[in-house]
């Protein structure tokens, strides 16, 4: 029998009025969904600026210093805290932080090294792991935190803001990535304790390769434990992952952002969560990762904390999302695969993480050649009902026609509704790069929205091509005037239904 996938939650309770919280409150509102909702936790990595020091004081919620200042080692309790529950405790350490209070000043260590960062987006820049003086400052950094603290593991997050190499030479530059991770490995293996090590990666290949990160290099000589492939990315390349790290005990994780996310893929139904995590735990990956739920439902901080001082309240807990990962091969429920869409995180200049190999949005030729977009759909059907599901821009209904198939058969009967809505789709106007907070365009221009209903036996176990061709079409003599297909899903409906 397969095993199941562990469950793992990337921790990130930024809210800086937590410190204001008495410290067995904290404890039990951190821990709340595994203690009141029962939920099974294998591992927690936790964020670091929020409960130890950091490398300047710019970077710093208040947390750590204002429990310092009472007597209390919090992330010492909050460790042991995870070891009485039988979950391991990671430090989850973002390779390049931002500065998030830069009305304390800058970043005096950016200021005086600049050779030790690579100017870039973020006005402070962003560290440069090709400086051997920075890659020393972190090892000392990193190792000091892992002496003083029992944490079973580290996790070097390089996704979340990217570079960390010089632009436009990343590939050049790549022994500087791997002669780090192998130090950090050997200063973890000095320990003097069994410490894992991780990193948090670009979801496929060819971005690793482009930010500049060998990581087949990495998994043959064992210079990592784990490997997170993407974050805020529907369709990891599970199976390049799991191939460079065939029998080297190196574990393959997903992971979901859910405040992040990939274009307009905020705020989904359940099926959407199936769906996709169907298709993770049916490619082989290890374990997944929960990042930016929050630790109990929203009014169970509300109880600790006045409205006006809850800076970030990130809705979904990580129970929901765990309740769908623990009924995803239910053969009674609805599933939605999805065609990914590109953009959707600004912060970074790079590969990764901004799923540049999406295929959507993107253009109906006008020449009546089907325009076909790719659905990894995991599992069979054939004893199902399913539904086919475009969502268009810029079609008219009074001149344009359709035809749709689905591997290649024709698909004869389908709705067209040109008064659909989406509030994700920013069209006509420039999609912008959002996160839940503004995810939502408050006054959408109606747009089309295309449905057939499908035999099961239609539906391929694998890569399915769903496939859009325009017909008959009037006035499509400027660039601007291409038809988009914006959405492309295949419904699996709920047995019975």
């Amino acid at each position: 029998m397969k095993q199941q996938a562990r469950f793992i939650i990337q921790m990130d309770p930024y809210t800086g009025e937590l410190a204001n919280i008495p410290e067995d409150k904290l404890i039990e509102w951190l821990f709340y969904c595994v203690d009141k909702k029962g939920v099974r936790v294998d591992e927690i990595l936790w964020e670091g600026h929020c409960f130890i020091p950091q490398e300047c004081s710019c970077n710093n919620t208040g947390i750590y210093e204002k429990f310092q200042d009472k007597g209390i080692n919090i992330m010492g309790r909050i460790i042991d805290e995870c070891h009485k529950r039988g979950i391991k405790a990671y430090y989850h350490h973002r390779f390049s932080e931002v500065e998030l209070n830069l009305e304390f000043g800058r970043n005096e260590i950016k200021q005086k090294h600049r050779d030790w960062v690579i100017k870039t987006w973020w006005q402070e820049g962003l560290w440069n792991l090709a400086s051997p003086d920075l890659q020393k400052f972190k090892l000392d950094y990193i190792t000091k935190i892992m002496t003083e603290y029992s944490f079973d593991g580290i996790c070097i997050d390089f996704l979340r803001h990217l570079p960390c190499l010089p632009v436009g030479k990343q590939w050049e530059y790549r022994e500087c990535a791997t002669e780090f991770i192998s130090k950090l490995k050997d200063n973890m293996n000095k320990l003097g304790r069994q410490v894992v090590v991780g990193a948090k990666l670009p979801e496929n290949g060819e971005a690793c390769h482009a930010d500049g990160f060998d990581v087949e290099k990495w998994a043959k000589n064992n210079l990592v434990d784990f490997v997170i492939g993407g974050s805020r990315t529907i369709n990891p390349d599970i199976d390049w992952y799991k191939k460079i790290t065939e029998g080297t005990g190196t574990l393959v994780y997903t992971c979901w952002d859910a405040w992040h996310l990939s274009d307009a893929s905020h705020n989904q139904t359940s099926d959407f969560y199936r769906g996709m995590l169907s298709n993770w735990t049916h490619k082989g990956t290890d374990g997944i990762v929960a990042f930016n739920f929050a630790p109990s439902p929203q009014e169970e901080l509300t109880k600790l904390l006045p409205p006006e001082e809850i800076m970030n309240c990130l809705g979904r807990d990580y129970a929901d999302f765990y309740n769908i990962l623990s009924e995803e091969n239910s053969v009674d429920k609805a599933l939605r695969y999805v065609a990914e869409r590109r953009g959707g995180y600004p912060f970074l200049t790079g590969c990764g993480g901004n799923n540049a190999f999406a295929p959507l949005p993107a253009p109906i030729p006008n020449d009546e050649t089907p325009l076909d977009v790719k659905i990894d759909v995991c599992g069979d059907f054939y004893d199902r009902q399913g539904e086919v599901r475009f969502v268009i821009t810029n079609a008219k209904s009074f001149c344009d026609k359709f035809k749709i198939f689905l591997n290649g058969a024709l698909i004869e009967n389908f709705s067209e509704d040109y008064s659909y809505t989406d509030q994700q789709i920013f069209w006509p106007e420039p999609q912008p790069a959002i996160y839940t907070a503004n995810c939502l365009n408050l006054n959408p221009t109606p747009i089309l929205e295309i449905k057939a209903k499908v035999d099961g036996s239609l539906i391929k176990n694998g890569t399915n091509t769903l496939s859009i061709a325009v017909i008959d079409r009037i006035n499509y003599m400027l660039d601007s005037d291409s038809i988009n297909v914006e959405r492309a899903e295949i419904i699996v409906e709920a047995k019975g239904d």
